[in-house]
């Protein structure tokens, strides 16, 4: 109808599950700084609580939702390529890494719209074929800031952007500062997967997959950031932006 606002796509948010101290169970947590991002920037913000493996359950969500964000947290489970738990690993949750990759795999089968950060990042790159540093001293070259480490002399460390990427026609070519916050590292990536951004020792800070129209992951947080840098939001606008895409175009499908 004339006159009818657009939809505003929905993007679901991945949640962290953190273990009660009495009484057992866990809550579904995330900071409400995703939240914020996504509505600011036009979206709908749905947390998604973690359910383990359950196939089922993802791809429901999957049916209503126009995009998906992955959202940081703990280590991935080493397993998932290929190799055994080192002692610098920290703490872990195999339910939530199993439902996050069946959730990522879904939404690359449909086409959808996905930003990972952090932890996010790196689910897009394992899930993918790709592999870590357990911990940064499992890489030689790598240096101590990407830890948060930087925050105590308050020298925030940059990123310099890949031309040619879809992170690049986002941010621009101008190096950006960055609130690395995370000890693990990528270390290989699948062919599907291409570099979008890198610190100043070189390792990877940003990847992206070929052959999709938006699916990126940042090693930083830029919902952090936003205050500071206005490119970080940008960000959240194109994953917006691409879902609503994705949304007009699938209009009428079984997921609306």
């Amino acid at each position: 109808m004339p006159g009818t606002p657009p939809v505003r796509p929905r993007i679901c948010i991945t949640s962290g599950r953190h273990m009660l101290a009495q009484g057992g169970g866990h809550d579904d947590t995330v900071r409400g700084a995703y939240s914020w991002c996504v509505a600011e920037t036009g979206g709908v913000p749905y947390i998604l609580p973690t359910l383990g493996y359950d196939r089922e359950v993802a791809l429901t969500y999957l049916d209503f939702a126009d995009g998906l964000l992955f959202s940081g947290g703990d280590d991935i489970h080493p397993s998932f390529y290929g190799e055994f738990v080192l002692e610098k690993c920290q703490a872990i949750d195999e339910k939530r890494d199993l439902f996050e990759v069946e959730l990522l795999r879904g939404a690359l089968e449909r086409g959808m719209p996905v930003l990972g950060i952090c932890r996010g990042m790196q689910v897009i790159a394992v899930a993918l074929g790709g592999s870590l540093y357990q911990d940064l001293s499992y890489c030689e070259t790598a240096m101590g800031f990407h830890d948060g480490s930087w925050a105590q002399t308050g020298q925030i460390p940059s990123v310099t952007v890949t031309p040619g990427t879809v992170l690049h026609r986002i941010l621009g070519g101008e190096p950006l500062r960055v609130n690395c916050h995370h000890h693990q590292l990528v270390k290989t990536l699948d062919p599907k997967c291409r570099v979008g951004a890198v610190s100043v020792d070189g390792t990877i800070e940003a990847i992206e997959v070929l052959g999709s129209p938006f699916v990126v992951g940042v090693h930083w947080h830029p919902e952090r950031m936003v205050s500071q840098d206005q490119r970080h939001l940008e960000l959240f606008k194109a994953l917006v932006s691409a879902a609503a895409a994705y949304s007009e175009k699938h209009t009428g499908s079984s997921h609306r």
